[in-house]
């Protein structure tokens, strides 16, 4: 049996913690090993750590991780702990206040199990939102029909909490190349996956998204709310050209390793030239970038307007 380790990054999360890491410790699958990060909280957070690091549950073991006294913030908590942890087969990125159906674990690493281990690879679950007190509001849908690099340019359809990498993805990455540039842990390992390794998709819901109140898709909030929000972030905002900016970081990470095809897509996404011409040839591109109509019209307006 491989060893996995479960990257889990903390802050004032004393109250829902607790049933995340019990759900840890009800996988079916025993060879875990949890390593928690806590990003200096100031609520009870590090107390509950306590209980459980240092400790073998069920067979899983919990490491403390020392943040010596940083607070470093989403996204880099999961990049520090993933550039310190021991090398292992398979790893998973764990949030602080989800739940994790008992076979998620094994069922990752089934899928991972089919794949070369020299290839950079991911899987990902299927999940479904659950609001603050974990009662059912909506299926996730984040289970492609098909799979390229250029779906996955504009859309994290595997959030972090859902994937399991292996070593050969781990072994890719430049870990200060990454650190300090504000890189979500989930998308930056999608790309890889799907542009120089392999994605396999797991259908089956193992995990439930806690969403809370503060939250936009909270309780399936109305379309007028996501318009909202587009016109506040992404026309208003600057959340649009920071993802431009990964993607620019991305491509100049691997530009090496990128297929012709792969590499084709970025010269035209990843870049800064706002000529006109540009915006027209991202505007009218042929393939489907987002999930929803909605979101492919949104997209193509921001080309336009030269947001991204």
């Amino acid at each position: 049996m491989e060893k996995v380790i479960v990257l889990l990054a903390s802050y004032n999360g004393e109250k829902y913690l607790r049933d995340q890491l019990d759900s840890l410790i009800n996988q079916t699958y025993k060879n875990i090993d949890v390593y928690i990060r806590d990003d200096n909280s100031t609520d009870k957070t590090m107390d509950i750590i306590n209980e459980y690091c240092g400790k073998s549950i069920n067979g899983i073991n919990f490491i403390k991780v020392d943040s010596c006294g940083k607070n470093l913030g989403y996204p880099d908590c999961f990049w520090e702990i993933l550039k310190n942890v021991p090398r292992a087969k398979y790893y998973c990125f764990c949030d602080q206040d989800d739940y994790w159906l008992p076979e998620k674990i094994e069922s990752s690493v089934k899928c991972l199990e089919k794949v070369d281990s020299t290839i950079p690879a991911m899987t990902y679950c299927a999940f479904d939102y659950y609001n603050q007190n974990m009662e059912y509001l909506r299926s996730g849908e984040n289970i492609l029909k098909s799979y390229s690099f250029e779906r996955g340019i504009y859309y994290t359809y595997a959030p972090g909490f859902t994937q399991m990498i292996n070593r050969a993805l781990v072994d890719s990455l430049d870990f200060d190349y990454i650190i300090g540039k504000n890189l979500a842990h989930d998308i930056w390992c999608q790309w890889i996956a799907t542009s120089i390794g392999e994605i396999v998709p797991n259908k089956t819901v193992l995990a439930k998204f806690r969403r809370h109140e503060s939250a936009v898709t909270s309780g399936n909030k109305s379309k007028l709310a996501s318009v909202k929000r587009w016109w506040t972030t992404e026309i208003c905002g600057d959340e649009m050209k920071k993802w431009h900016q990964s993607l620019c970081y991305f491509k100049t990470a691997y530009i090496n390793d990128f297929n012709d095809e792969t590499a084709s897509v970025l010269s035209l996404f990843a870049n800064e030239n706002k000529s006109f011409s540009n915006k027209i040839k991202k505007l009218f591109y042929p393939k489907k970038l987002k999930i929803t109509l909605g979101g492919e019209i949104a997209l193509r307006i921001l080309f336009l307007l030269g947001k991204c």
